[in-house]
């Protein structure tokens, strides 16, 4: 156990719930499953590996009924049932396992659901075929208009992710479910699906967007985030350490946002700093302030890879990443407008449903 324990000292670590030696000894029995090793949306828009267990404490909570529901083609939305914060945030579409956001408990609502071994409370599948996870009343509706399972689950993305919808319910957010407006058409309905399918494009980092982080940038997109060094020389990638004061260390391990260094300009957008010499330019004020699922995003990207804690600089895909990100988001909030104009044209308070 020794080696394992200087190597990594974080897991090899009891507390009251998890026996580190008792749960190393079963997991070296049983065998590394390879097939467990997953993409994993840690945090918005910070997708990592994770190696999900399905035995004892090695992971905190393991969610027996979660992972079999990640199967290819599957697509997620997060929400909560009450949004602790002023600001509703909620609403980040995945593709890949997700982990719990900000204060309280994450759900996540996938598009299709199959019955597993020992999902008591479910009516047998005539077929292991995976069914659309819609309430009956959805399906009524959906029926009614002759839509799909895929335009409801893309028109409720778009609709969540609109600034008058957020605006207009944000206490009846803060206090239960999301409830969202049910297109009155199949063509209003497939219009809004479209807006959802770009939103969904935006939000998922590992789907590249023409125009915003592949192809020719379009001319409003392409200056923002740009690495720079203050020399006005390219930046070397062995200039890559984030020093800045983005994180650090606290008690259990568990990472602690800091200040960091930011440098303002008069038409309010901003440049962030790696360190003291290297950092993105031009990030719009709206965009450095961006949140989703309770988190400043960018913010909180570069906390967990201050240089003390990533133990290494940034690679050089990690640094264009960040500008991605960057045109990611302003290319989300440019979208604003027309998911305004989408929800004024979908809105009817007789027809809503929860999402």
């Amino acid at each position: 156990m020794g080696d394992i324990t200087q190597r990594f000292p974080s897991i090899m670590t009891s507390t009251a719930r998890y026996d580190a030696e008792k749960t190393r000894v079963q997991l070296v029995k049983r065998g590394f499953l390879r097939e467990n090793v997953v993409r994993y949306l840690y945090r918005p828009f910070d997708v990592r590996w994770l190696y999900w267990e399905p035995e004892g404490k090695l992971l905190d909570e393991k969610r027996p009924e979660y992972f079999p529901q990640l199967f290819e083609g599957n697509i997620w939305l997060e929400a909560r049932q009450q949004q602790p914060m002023a600001k509703f945030d909620r609403g980040l579409y995945t593709t890949v396992l997700g982990d719990n956001f900000g204060n309280g408990l994450s759900s996540f609502f996938p598009l299709y659901k199959k019955n597993v071994a020992g999902d008591l409370f479910e009516a047998p599948q005539s077929s292991d075929k995976p069914q659309p996870n819609l309430a009956d009343t959805a399906k009524e509706m959906l029926a009614g208009l002759e839509g799909t399972p895929e335009e409801l689950f893309f028109h409720i993305l778009a609709v969540l992710h609109t600034p008058k919808y957020r605006e207009e319910n944000a206490d009846a957010l803060r206090r239960d479910w999301p409830r969202i407006p049910f297109p009155e058409t199949r063509e209003r309905l497939s219009a809004s699906a479209a807006l959802g399918r770009q939103v969904a494009a935006l939000l998922d980092s590992e789907t590249p967007v023409p125009g915003v982080t592949c192809g020719k940038l379009s001319d409003v997109l392409k200056p923002m985030g740009v690495l720079k060094h203050r020399e006005g020389r390219a930046v070397r990638s062995e200039e890559l350490a984030v020093t800045a004061g983005w994180g650090h260390a606290g008690k259990g391990g568990v990472t602690m946002p800091g200040r960091g260094k930011t440098e303002e300009h008069e038409d309010g957008s901003v440049d962030v700093f790696l360190n003291g010499d290297v950092y993105w330019a031009n990030v719009p004020g709206t965009v450095w302030e961006y949140t989703s699922g309770g988190y400043q995003v960018v913010k909180k990207w570069l906390s967990y890879r201050e240089q003390p804690l990533l133990e290494r600089p940034l690679q050089d895909g990690e640094a264009r990443y960040v500008s991605e990100m960057i045109r990611r988001i302003a290319a989300l909030l440019d979208l604003g407008p027309v998911l305004d104009a989408n929800y004024a044209e979908c809105y009817l308070p007789s027809r809503s449903s929860r999402s």
